[in-house]
């Protein structure tokens, strides 16, 4: 791929790691070492995810579900690891950065159930001018904006 891929690109794959069928450890053991391989051809990033190969998978459904897991494919890879699984809520996703579980979070359902979620998360989190997470053009104006009482 990085003969072809510009080098000032990130070069990333999803990848599901984990199937949740019984066979965890051995799974994910494979998968840290297929990681580490693709880490030597020139990846930079992994997106964490699950295999959804086994019909009868007892996958742990609840917030930040697969954090653990890229936290451990993210140290015994050494390589910067990103998910989604579970992971919608400001708290959540500023808990597993802080943790270092993770090196990136992708919010994209969050985002498309709500086109204004990193501006909701700045607010949440309490970031001083949280209009300034957006665009310039928009934060200008949202920071000068003042609804009515209502």
């Amino acid at each position: 791929m990085r003969e072809v891929w510009p080098e000032n690109l990130p070069l990333t794959a999803r990848f599901g790691v984990i199937e949740y069928d019984g066979r965890d450890e051995e799974t994910l053991s494979e998968s840290i070492h297929l990681t580490q391989q693709f880490k030597q051809s020139g990846l930079d990033m992994l997106s964490v995810s699950i295999g959804f190969s086994t019909p009868d998978a007892a996958i742990p459904w609840g917030p930040a579900l697969l954090a653990p897991i890229a936290e451990r494919v993210r140290r015994e890879a050494e390589i910067p690891v990103a998910s989604a699984w579970g992971i919608d809520e400001p708290n959540t996703v500023n808990q597993v950065i802080t943790d270092q579980q993770m090196d990136l979070v992708m919010v994209g359902r969050a985002h498309l159930a709500n086109p204004h979620w990193p501006y909701h998360a700045a607010k949440t989190l309490k970031i001083e001018d949280p209009a300034w997470v957006l665009p310039a053009p928009y934060a200008h104006w949202l920071s000068r904006y003042h609804a009515p009482d209502s």
